[in-house]
């Protein structure tokens, strides 16, 4: 497939770009520079004309873009990055008749519930935030454009993302310890491309983590049978 990579510099889109480029021809897009990727298109999301100019000619689009986590406070731009970039990404795919769509989304979604709670894909959305508002209105959107125009949607829930080997988060904070949603980016990258590459998908959420207790307080169990996917790295919540 030739697969449009949307925050191609990100934590988890750097990684995303390496794994999906084995089997499919990529091509990646960050508003920044790429990292070893010199043909790489800087462009905002937030400009669908120039937007709709880079979908056309794509078979499918793997949205990883995350705007600052400081950037959803004050009025910042965050939430209009993650809303309305995401609306332009899916109204541009309708438009240039992409058919496979694929969604890093955010436990966050869930984030309105007590933390007792079980997530898992069938649960309703419920925000707490911000930034949890713009991760709900994302996968509502997204579940829209499936039911509107048939285009087959996954959405990726991870939760907390971190780089293993640096151990910094995806704003570069240090990682001091593991939560139960802890999962390495890395591994978010491996379950975007296996959600890409599973048939038969119509709207589907994805929890995706990578801890003993994210077993028992998600449905990850049911993500690594549905998706063909597993953690490469494990971690040990203290």
């Amino acid at each position: 497939m030739r697969v449009l990579l949307t925050g191609a510099a990100g934590l988890v889109g750097r990684p995303a770009y390496d794994q999906l480029s084995v089997h499919h021809d990529v091509t990646a897009l960050d508003l920044r520079p790429v990292e070893g990727i010199p043909d790489a298109i800087q462009a905002d999301v937030l400009d669908f004309p120039r937007l709709l100019e880079i979908v056309e000619g794509h078979d499918a689009v793997v949205n990883t873009i995350m705007a600052p986590n400081p950037s959803y406070t004050d009025g910042g731009p965050g939430f209009t990055i993650n809303v309305v970039g995401c609306r332009n990404l899916l109204e541009a795919a309708r438009l240039c008749d992409v058919k496979r769509f694929v969604h890093t989304s955010s436990g966050a979604v869930h984030g309105g519930y007590p933390d007792t709670t079980h997530y898992h894909r069938d649960l309703p959305l419920k925000a707490g935030g911000i930034y949890d508002l713009s991760k709900l209105l994302q996968e509502e959107m997204a579940r829209n454009y499936h039911d509107l125009h048939g285009m087959s949607i996954a959405s990726i829930r991870p939760w907390s993302i971190i780089d293993a080997d640096r151990m910094v988060t995806t704003d570069g904070s240090p990682v001091t310890s593991y939560s139960w949603g802890t999962i390495d980016s890395r591994d978010v990258a491996s379950s975007l491309v296996c959600a890409l590459e599973t048939p038969d998908i119509g709207f589907e959420c994805f929890y995706v983590m990578a801890t003993d207790a994210a077993y028992e307080r998600t449905d990850v169990a049911w993500t690594e049978e549905r998706l063909g996917w597993s953690p490469t790295r494990r971690f040990t919540v203290d």
